[in-house]
């Protein structure tokens, strides 16, 4: 936050206290005047003092009303102010509307006179609201500023529990039916095969089901349609706030010069009211502030020669919008020149100190002005960059989900179903074959149900060495003969990129080619890791336009790698290769691991070509 915002209150403190000095106060009222002024802001920075800074502000305000008959002018606002920082909250605007309302009687000047009473009533409160709010805003901005971070995490927290329950909306107690099926497979496939088979095909079939709800979930959790709501209160706090306190200004000062002037108080009426819509929609309507700003020179401008001193406080709210919508030196050249003709279009009459006392005034009011309209910027702007970063951080992780969904949990169900259909074909020709794939597709069936639940986890995602062997017992169990090779130790960070793009690899492998033979290669070299899926029969999908290729794509982008498709001969080939960050031991002794299948095994496994 820019160091003016942070310390615009203290500035109005002081133009507040030096209107007094040029403005005919004796040495006592301005001593007294700048020791209040200190105590508030003792009490505004320091929470222990407020209790006895409270005390001492009751007194110096009414103590020298029995006296000399009455209290200062400025007396009133801060001690008001005072209340609004040391009183708790459920008490503090009850005592603050008393004190406001109570300073129309502490001044002699006040009494009897029902309009010196209302102006006085309106100045002490507007006063007192606009110090506050000018102390209160930038604890505000930097609160708001602060709770980024939090914001983030909680509607990351968020995000995840709804993930969660989506995905047992999408799921349901199928995995659970699939488990039962398959239990009443292997219990009848020895005393009722055909009983069993047909559980084996109803398997199969709510498999699929569940797959293509699954997917069609993953496809429209990526989009973010409408963004939740920011709980944080100072985000609804500051920009009202700041509105409020801008329109208080605003009002009481048309409502004070109305009271002040003895004539033309329907011109002033008219004027001050436009001079403030106009100031308003500058802020609202950026684009058309030039236009609002004209309009504003011709209204404070044109009728000052006839109306003179009554009209001229609406060069104020003209020097406000001057800075509000220009820049450069010549805006503050303006401002200058405006404040100007505020001191030459002062009474007569009064002697030089009064005309300096009404300049000070109006760079006071024009202070005020300027700091409320930027921090009412400020708030929208903040409030804005934080619905953006709830947007960007519910993208981000939707898109995580979704091909969590579709490359992991897709992968599982797919391996299933074939396991499904596996079991059979088996049922009839080899019982004790199929009993024991069935076993195994219970446990694919229990492991689908534990990542169901750990899908809203980010850190849910398996090592690249068991990703590696799943995939092998995967194309294995789908009749193809896999050999894998890899080296012993695999570094974590990397692996965990590259471990949803084996899943997803096979998964093209099974669902989009008729493989005889596969070759899964997956070895670090030159601090790189380097993962290579090889497979025949290469079906159309290998020009890359499936969404699982895109999901692959990205994820190795994202981590600063490489990732390619090539076909050439009927053989499909994927690679994909990411930068290894945190891995020391780069050189580990390499094992070649054979994955049996219904046709045996493989010979190794030929050479592949290198970056």
């Amino acid at each position: 936050m820019p160091l003016l915002h942070k310390s615009i209150g203290y500035l109005f403190l002081v133009l507040f206290t030096l209107s007094f000095a040029v403005g005919g106060a004796d040495a006592l009222a301005l001593g007294g005047c700048a020791f209040q002024v200190g105590l508030l802001v003792l009490a505004e920075r320091r929470a222990s003092t407020r209790q006895w800074v409270l005390l001492a502000q009751i007194t110096l305000t009414y103590l020298p009303i029995p006296l000399v008959g009455g209290s200062a002018a400025y007396q009133g606002s801060v001690l008001a102010v005072t209340v609004l920082w040391c009183v708790p909250t459920r008490w503090r605007w009850v005592l603050f509307f008393l004190v406001v309302a109570g300073a129309g009687f502490t001044r002699e000047s006040w009494r009897g006179d029902s309009h010196a009473f209302a102006y006085g009533v309106l100045t002490t409160g507007a006063i007192a609201i606009v110090m506050y709010s000018l102390l209160r805003l930038p604890a505000l901005v930097d609160r708001l500023t602060a709770t980024r971070d939090d914001l983030a995490r909680v509607t990351l927290a968020r995000e995840r529990l709804r993930v969660a329950g989506r995905l047992r909306a999408a799921l349901g107690g199928r995995l659970g039916a699939v488990m039962s099926l398959l239990g009443e497979a292997g219990r009848e496939v020895e005393r009722d095969p055909v009983r069993a088979r047909a559980a084996a095909v109803a398997a199969a079939l709510a498999t699929r089901a569940m797959t293509e709800t699954v997917r069609e979930t993953a496809a429209l959790h990526r989009d973010v349609a409408v963004l939740p709501r920011d709980h944080e209160p100072v985000a609804r706090l500051l920009p009202r706030l700041t509105l409020l306190t801008l329109a208080v200004s605003l009002a009481s000062w048309t409502v004070n010069q109305v009271l002040e002037s003895g004539q033309h108080r329907p011109f002033i009426a008219v004027g001050g009211a436009a001079m403030s819509a106009l100031l308003l929609a500058e802020l609202y309507w950026p684009r058309w502030a030039t236009a609002c700003l004209a309009v504003q020179a011709g209204i404070a401008l044109i009728p000052l020669p006839w109306l003179g001193s009554s009209w001229c406080v609406w060069l104020i709210l003209l020097a406000a919008s001057v800075l509000l919508t220009q820049r450069g030196v010549w805006a503050w050249v303006v401002v200058g020149g405006l404040f100007a003709l505020r001191g030459a279009y002062t009474e007569p009459a009064e002697r030089l100190g009064m005309r300096a006392g009404w300049v000070i005034l109006a760079m006071e009011a024009t202070l005020v002005l300027v700091g409320l309209a930027r921090f009412w910027r400020l708030s929208v702007e903040l409030n804005r960059s934080r619905a953006e970063l709830v947007r960007i951080t519910l993208q981000v992780e939707r898109l995580r989900v979704a091909r969590d969904i579709h490359d992991l949990l897709g992968l599982t169900l797919s391996v299933l179903a074939l396991k499904s259909d596996l079991i059979t074909e088996l049922i009839t020709r080899d019982p004790r074959r199929a009993a024991a794939e069935i076993e195994e597709a219970l446990r694919i069936a229990g492991e689908a149900r534990g990542e169901a639940r750990r899908m809203a986890d980010a850190r849910g995602t398996k090592a690249l060495g068991h990703e590696l062997r799943s995939a092998a017992l995967a194309v294995g169990a789908d009749g193809a003969r896999v050999r894998l090779d890899r080296d012993d130790s695999l570094p974590e960070l990397a692996g965990a990129v590259l471990a949803p793009v084996v899943r997803e690899a096979v998964t093209n492998v099974l669902r989009h080619s008729a493989a005889t033979r596969v070759w899964i290669e997956c070895r670090v070299r030159e601090n790189r890791l380097r993962l290579t899926v090889r497979n025949d029969g290469a079906g159309a999908v290998a020009d890359g336009a499936g969404q699982g290729l895109r999901n692959m794509r990205a994820r190795v982008t994202e981590a600063g790698g490489v990732f390619r498709v090539e076909v050439a001969d009927g053989e499909f080939q994927l690679t994909a290769e990411v930068p290894v960050t945190e891995y020391a031991d780069c050189t580990v002794p390499a094992v070649t691991t054979h994955t049996g299948s219904v046709r045996g095994a493989l010979p190794a496994a030929p050479a592949t070509e290198q970056d």
